[in-house]
């Protein structure tokens, strides 16, 4: 996994915020710089350019998750449904607390172009298939997992779902416990309502369980 400085790192942040804002062509390198207090230079520097920049946040995003499901599915000591649920909670977690990313992700998606960005993209959502494969494969040659499973809807389901939270939040925030709740409570709160519902559905599809 690559390292990243201090510097580094509040560069990438700073440009995955104002990417989110404003658009990858909407912002300059100049709005970045001057936003994270560094000079052009030093972003020519790090990032080569604004494309590589956009890149690098890609791959800074990407990488976390990549080690993540390789441990998890080296993971000797787990039940099957405990690592699906396992997974669904890291991306819960990730996803709605990287909104700016997904927020570029998901307007990158739909990106007609061809870009290396696109590709990074499809690429990561090829590898995250190829690893959660196994582990329902696994689980249905030894009787605890249907044989009917299709797993590329499963994690349709999974992102799908957790993508229309993003933007549904205003809604889904008039059934929290309380008007005045905190933006840091709620966010627990949040997360806990999709957690529980996508692990409710992933049991009932995968499991004999009900």
């Amino acid at each position: 996994m690559e390292e990243y400085s201090e510097k580094q790192l509040s560069i990438i942040k700073v440009a995955e915020r104002l990417f989110a804002d404003q658009g990858f062509h909407g912002t300059s390198v100049r709005d970045i710089a001057q936003e994270a207090d560094v000079n052009i230079a030093m972003i020519s520097y790090y990032f080569g350019s604004k494309d590589k920049l956009l890149e690098t946040i890609f791959r800074y995003r990407m990488e976390a998750s990549r080690k993540f499901i390789n441990e998890l599915l080296e993971n000797d000591t787990m039940e099957p449904l405990e690592k699906i649920n396992s997974l669904i909670d890291r991306f819960i977690n990730k996803m709605l607390g990287e909104q700016y990313f997904q927020c570029i992700m998901s307007r990158e998606q739909l990106n007609s172009q061809q870009s290396p960005v696109r590709d990074l993209i499809w690429q990561l959502k090829g590898e995250m298939l190829g690893l959660m494969q196994p582990i329902v494969t696994h689980a249905q040659e030894a009787g605890i997992f249907h044989k009917d499973v299709d797993v590329e809807m499963l994690m349709t389901t999974l992102f799908g779902t957790i993508h229309q939270v993003i933007p549904a939040q205003h809604i889904l925030k008039k059934s929290a416990p309380s008007d005045a709740i905190s933006d840091e409570d709620y966010s627990v709160y949040i997360k806990n309502r999709v957690s529980i519902h996508l692990k409710k559905l992933f049991k009932a599809i995968l499991t004999h369980e009900f």
